[in-house]
């Protein structure tokens, strides 16, 4: 189908005909005459590189310019979120309004009700439906981007809740790559179904063993028996290589061992422009490996490295300056960054359980970058077997079917926030209407009855009586309690909140940071570090240094809790560094811990503490305890020492420029405001406009024309500064 011919407004076929592209993919154009254009819902199951999103901006902008309203683009990625943000923004010459929200979890986000088009995360508009935003009633359209992750054990229960939510109220567009069952979710969500195999580039599948490529058509190439050479080949033909690998480490390894085999093969110019990439980057032992790997034009992508350098290797891959990037299976999940070939190392990872083999559905997707579109003519997805029988691995992966998707509404810590919801944000005032809203979601679709979930949702029921969110009348009705509403709000898991709830009487006889942080560190809902067999004495010894600190009992050896108890004794170790000044350097090295490990450990406790001090608050809290939480809470988010805590409320003043302006002198508002621009100008990191912006705060006005000094180099924490 040609763009001239769509039965849309023409404004959007004017858009889309300016980015060059004329005619519809065959899946496209099935996805736009299935009824989605007149309000139908849909599914639509393609490869990756189909056009997925062309088909649901299409969709969203016809709905938005024929009937007003807004559409909300879901994304399981904040990565995601920005990147679907950016692409969106070109329709704001259309007059539609483009807005991105991912944080903050306790705010209806009014300002949203200014915005046509809406991306977030699933976590986060779950928690607007929660808050009862005024501008939710007039959603149109729901897009649920990569639906197929109802199947994930973390996040499948928040999306299916939505979906749930808005089923009967908007139109729901599935996006994903194929399932293995489809039909089942069309079937749920009351829409069409669209599946094609088809690609825009021709992709080859194959698997190499100890120098021979077998490829699904019965092919055979040859190469030097280490895969190294499938890479090496990739690049002299000028062309990019994406590298999975099971472990960060591996791909740490791998960037540094195939950069001397790739380096050989770069220009001058491109080797410039490397070591210029590579100084941008912040110093830390990770950005070390990843300088020395991106010298020879390579780089390892995974969760450890920061926003800032995962961006900085994004980019300069699409630009082609870096030829290869090994990455965790992470990328392969919705980033837009194909390559010619794609190289899986790894086709089993490291679980509770065991060594298990990585689901097919999430192997292909990882072959699903191969080939780039308007550059490929074919792409090249390419299975290692190292210690598996290459027809083995053929069967399974190149030919086999991707697993079903099963509701994860089973997950309990999951299902019990949920639960909660529903009781105190929802309007469902007693058990009989909570079994019928249950009955209306995937789980209850794909198993014909509701009764295991009625058990689990009797247990929870029971146990948010027992602990005070919510209560129940004569009649059995639910009476949403102050506790129950606010944990809600907050978005934190109920059991979060009877933890801080338990141990209130303790921390008021005896607040510290470090009894504070383990109590944190103990929730379900915060990321713990783990602590190795070497470490664990130490750690021991800590907390028994620090007994007299904690809120609750050290754990004995043989106790099933230890293990858990030890990795919040080292989390809750690694904060108290961080409100001490510890630099970012030593924590990586110290604990052992990737800058992206940090930035995350930091985000989730400083939401917890934040929630900590909400819940504080509804049980008679003592003036002096609530307001050593709020510093140790403002100490928490920026990491500094008490003596900060007046210059870091000043505007863009964070744990760096803090320290600077102290050591400087100007130990408080007073000191800034009697001392000459020109001396302030002369602390590391205050620049003309910073020095603006802290006037401005103060309300004091100040003519300043002074010559700023040469700026040193971003820092990875700059939202710190």
């Amino acid at each position: 189908m040609k763009i001239s011919e769509l039965p849309v407004d023409g404004r959007i076929k004017k858009v889309i005909l300016e980015r060059g592209i004329e005619e519809l993919y065959p899946p496209q154009a099935e996805a736009l005459k299935s009824g989605v254009l007149e309000g139908k819902n849909l599914v639509l199951a393609i490869p990756t590189a189909s056009g997925k999103t062309l088909v649901s901006e299409i969709v969203m902008l016809n709905k938005l310019l024929k009937e007003g309203g807004k559409a909300v683009y879901l994304v399981p990625l904040k990565a995601l979120a920005e990147e679907k943000y950016r692409e969106f923004k070109e329709w704001e010459r259309l007059g539609i309004r483009v807005a991105a929200t991912t944080g903050d979890y306790d705010s209806t986000d009014e300002w949203l009700g200014k915005y046509d088009i809406i991306v977030a995360t699933a976590e986060k508009f779950d928690s607007l439906l929660r808050h009862g935003a005024r501008w939710i009633d007039k959603v149109k359209l729901v897009v649920a981007d990569e639906v197929h992750l109802l199947g994930s054990y973390d996040r499948g229960a928040t999306l299916e809740m939505i979906l749930t939510h808005l089923m009967d109220k908007a139109q729901i567009l599935a996006l994903s790559a194929t399932v293995g069952n489809a039909e089942e979710l069309a079937e749920w969500l009351n829409a069409e179904l669209i599946v094609s195999d088809w690609r825009p580039v021709e992709l080859r599948k194959g698997i190499f063993h100890l120098g021979t490529l077998f490829w699904e058509d019965g092919k055979i190439d040859r190469y030097p028996e280490n895969w190294y050479s499938l890479v090496v080949d990739a690049v002299k033909r000028g062309k990019g290589a994406l590298v999975f690998v099971n472990t960060r480490r591996s791909a740490e390894k791998e960037a540094i061992a195939l950069s001397k085999l790739v380096s050989g093969y770069l220009t001058k110019p491109e080797k410039r422009a490397l070591e210029n990439l590579a100084s941008q980057l912040e110093r830390n032992p990770t950005s070390e490996k990843l300088k020395k790997a991106l010298k020879g034009g390579v780089a390892f992508h995974h969760a450890g490295l920061s926003r800032v350098e995962r961006t900085l290797i994004e980019d300069a891959f699409r630009e082609g300056l870096v030829k290869v990037i090994t990455a965790t299976p992470t990328l392969s999940a919705g980033l837009n960054l194909p390559a010619f070939r794609v190289v899986i190392r790894d086709t089993k990872r490291y679980s509770n359980f065991g060594w298990v083999d990585i689901p097919v559905l999430e192997i292909q997707q990882m072959m699903g970058r191969a080939g780039r579109p308007k550059y490929d003519k074919v792409g090249e997805a390419i299975i290692v077997a190292r210690t598996e029988n290459p027809k083995k691995l053929m069967e399974r992966y190149v030919h086999g079917k991707p697993e079903k998707l099963f509701s994860m509404l089973a997950n309990e810590q999951a299902f019990r926030s949920q639960v909660l919801a529903l009781i105190t944000n929802f309007g469902v005032r007693n058990f009989q209407e909570l079994v019928n809203f249950l009955s209306k979601t995937f789980y209850a679709h794909q198993r014909g009855d509701t009764l295991s979930l009625e058990y689990k949702a009797k247990d929870i029921v029971y146990f948010l009586i027992e602990n005070e969110f919510i209560d129940i009348d004569l009649e059995n009705n639910f009476i949403p309690l102050p506790l129950g509403k606010r944990t809600s709000h907050l978005y934190i898991d109920p059991l979060t909140a009877k933890k801080f709830k338990d141990a209130f009487p303790k921390l008021e006889k005896n607040p510290n940071p470090f009894g504070i942080f383990q109590l944190i560190a103990a929730t379900p809902d915060m990321a713990t570090l783990t602590v190795r067999r070497g470490e664990m004495e130490d750690y021991l010894d800590l907390a028994y240094e620090l007994e007299e600190k904690l809120y609750t009992g050290i754990p004995y050896y043989e106790d099933s809790r230890f293990q858990g108890f030890l990795s919040q004794v080292k989390t809750a170790k690694v904060l108290l560094d961080w409100i001490n000044e510890v630099p970012e350097v030593r924590i990586y090295e110290t604990y052992n811990v990737d800058p992206g490990d940090l930035y995350r450990i930091l985000e989730l406790a400083d939401w917890l503490m934040y929630s900590l001090i909400e819940l504080y608050k509804l049980f008679e809290p003592k003036g002096d305890v609530l307001q050593y939480l709020r510093d140790l809470h403002l100490r928490l988010r920026h990491g500094v020492r008490e003596e900060l805590l007046e210059l870091v409320k000043l505007p863009n003043i964070g744990r760096k420029r803090a320290r600077a302006l102290y050591n400087a002198g100007f130990r408080n508002v007073e000191a800034i405001l009697t001392a000459k621009p020109r001396d302030l100008l002369q602390v590391e990191g205050i620049g003309l406009k910073i020095l603006e912006d802290i006037y401005k705060h103060l309300g004091v006005e100040h003519t300043l024309e002074v010559k700023e000094k040469p700026k040193k180099k971003g820092n990875l924490y700059d939202y710190l500064k």
